[in-house]
């Protein structure tokens, strides 16, 4: 859409907000309480180990650098353009990007209600995994049987020549890569 028709329109269209780095949700938090805009600012939670082998959660945009914003063009434009973590509004000619309607619904389908699409790590049999705590600290394991109802798994371990069946709390293990005889694809 023209820039001539977008300040003429009394429409709300939705329009891409680059963002500085790691402002998506300050810039999202302020267009929304300041601006009193509509935002969607869909973002992606999921689990990894960190430098010390603890397994925490993690919150990363899903579009790194991007926000989508809903607002009068001609009586906004300003405001968002200027707005804090907002570097500009995309654009491609000099015309403002209009998002598709249809778009949003398509993404805000897959999210939560505070817009976080969460990544649970699945572990299935074959799995290769890696034990993150007590005297098996380090050790990869190949998972045997998942037991959701105890949130328990079994893994197969070598140990001194032997191998050993040993059931270890879920959370105690985080996934690696896909062992060659489970039958999955490459994770």
């Amino acid at each position: 859409m023209d820039i001539t028709a977008l300040q003429e329109s009394t429409d709300l269209f939705w329009f891409c907000l680059k963002t500085q780095p790691k402002h998506e949700k300050l810039a999202a938090q302020f267009l929304r309480s300041k601006a009193g805009l509509e935002v969607f600012s869909p973002s992606l939670r999921f689990q990894r180990v960190t430098v010390t082998g603890q397994k925490k959660w993690f919150e990363e945009a899903l579009f790194p650098g991007y926000i989508f914003g809903r607002f009068l063009y001609h009586a906004h434009y300003r405001l968002v353009a200027s707005a804090m973590g907002v570097t500009k509004v995309v654009g491609f000619g000099g015309n403002p990007a209009v998002v598709n309607d249809a778009v949003i619904a398509d993404l805000r389908h897959f999210v939560r209600d505070n817009e976080v699409i969460e990544i649970a790590p699945d572990i299935v049999p074959g799995d290769e995994v890696t034990l993150l705590e007590g005297p098996f600290k380090g050790l990869r394991a190949v998972v045997t049987r998942v037991m959701p109802a105890k949130e328990r798994v079994a893994v197969l371990l070598d140990l001194l020549g032997t191998q050993r069946e040993v059931e270890i709390t879920a959370n105690r293990v985080v996934p690696g890569k896909v062992h060659p005889l489970s039958g999955r694809a490459d994770k």
